[in-house]
């Protein structure tokens, strides 16, 4: 009980107390908050990924006709380069040049 016998007795102590309270919570919450942002750029940047996959993959069903039998379309995916996804690419490009410069 002698605390809040201080706190009473001295408005600047009290004071003080307060503003160093309210600092505290202000950092912890200022805190959470960033890793709440972080997270949620996680997350839409995997959706990004996701929606682009799947962009790709229909832009490739759509360029391949339905008729053709499965043996076919697998000797013409291996006559033509395949298409990097988006989060391939940079990797890619960064290997590439890698090799070259040995």
């Amino acid at each position: 009980m002698g605390f809040m016998q201080l706190l009473a007795a001295n408005f600047w102590v009290t004071v003080v107390f307060l503003i160093f309270i309210i600092s505290i919570v202000s950092i912890v919450l200022g805190i959470l908050l960033e890793f709440y942002k972080a997270t949620l750029k996680a997350r839409q940047r995997m959706q990004e990924l996701r929606n682009e996959e799947l962009r790709l993959r229909l832009q490739l069903e759509h360029r391949q006709p339905k008729n053709e039998p499965l043996v076919g379309s697998q000797v013409a995916d291996i006559s033509q380069p395949q298409e990097l996804s988006w989060a391939e690419q940079p990797q890619a490009h960064y290997q590439a040049g890698y090799q070259q410069q040995r």
